[in-house]
């Protein structure tokens, strides 16, 4: 009965995340790149584009894997894998980067949560790695990591999405299976403190929000739930809340199997996203070019 019960809550809340949105629809040329087709890489739940390798980009998996993260080149061929000592993931969502005092970071979030019961939810915070000429697989030492806890302000709720605004590094992150999608957001580095409670900025019009991005220069915000990509102008000295309750436009995009991932890529107008293989089914590493409005 259960099990039934929560065929039907998925079901509906996947129609309900495909519902046609009113909003201008801005297109696109996809490309597939290449084909993740590495065994570690079932489950592949965020990506972003690596400022240390241009063209290659760095991934990670969700629930069921440990703390690491893989780089992959622009064919999604493996180039290295990357264990985070002393990192007890439970279900990682999505990566972002950082850039700090001239350095390059990356940002972790082991932020889901599918039955809304975990106490709070971590971030993990360090410098992007560099690879090692013949190595295939490294570890990043536990104290080159710094973890950041985070409580919701009320109760317990999945996410899957986070970006940090390059202008002020400010820390956003949005929830997946509330009826609308909520921005949180927080001062994690403002503060340097090892814990933090999100502030609850405002509502989508949307659900099922699996992933987002800002691009490096703050001026485009992009949202993705199952079967849609969002997107937002942002103009300069606009905080991210005003950007975000202006009207969105739509992006053409062609569903994957289980598309979670998104991330602008290296090239201007162009964002790339890659899926999970359910079923068994082919994932690829898809780029998108679009033309600015």
């Amino acid at each position: 009965m259960r099990n039934s019960f929560t065929s039907i809550l998925l079901f509906t809340v996947f129609i309900f995340s495909v519902l046609t949105i009113s909003a201008q629809e801005m297109g696109t040329v996809r490309t597939a790149l290449g084909k993740a087709d590495h065994p570690a890489l079932g489950e592949i739940s965020g990506i972003v584009s690596s400022r240390t390798y241009p063209g290659k980009y760095w991934v990670h998996n969700d629930s069921g894997d440990t703390g690491r993260i893989f780089l992959i080149d622009s064919v999604a061929k493996m180039s290295c894998e990357f264990h985070l000592e002393g990192v007890d993931a439970k279900d990682v969502e999505d990566i972002a980067w950082v850039r700090d005092k001239g350095k390059n970071y990356i940002l972790l979030a082991d932020i889901g949560d599918n039955l809304a019961k975990r106490e709070e939810i971590k971030l993990y915070y360090f410098e992007e790695p560099m690879m090692k000429t013949g190595v295939s697989k490294d570890t990043i030492a536990s104290t080159a990591i710094r973890t950041i806890v985070l409580n919701y302000p009320d109760k317990a709720r999945d996410a899957e999405a986070i970006f940090v605004d390059p202008v002020d590094q400010r820390f956003y992150l949005i929830s997946k299976r509330d009826f609308y999608s909520t921005l949180y957001s927080a001062d994690i580095f403002k503060f340097k403190k090892d814990r933090y409670i999100l502030r609850k900025e405002m509502e989508f019009p949307f659900t099922f929000v699996t992933a987002a991005d800002i691009a490096e220069n703050g001026d485009v915000i992009i949202v993705k739930n199952l079967t849609q990509v969002f997107y937002w102008d942002r103009k300069t000295e606009e905080s991210i809340i005003s950007s975000l309750r202006k009207p969105f436009q739509k992006v053409s995009y062609s569903v994957e199997p289980q598309g979670e991932a998104i991330a602008f890529d290296h090239f201007p107008f162009t964002f790339v996203t890659i899926s999970e293989r359910p079923f068994g089914l082919d994932a690829y590493l898809y780029q998108y070019k679009y033309t600015k409005p």
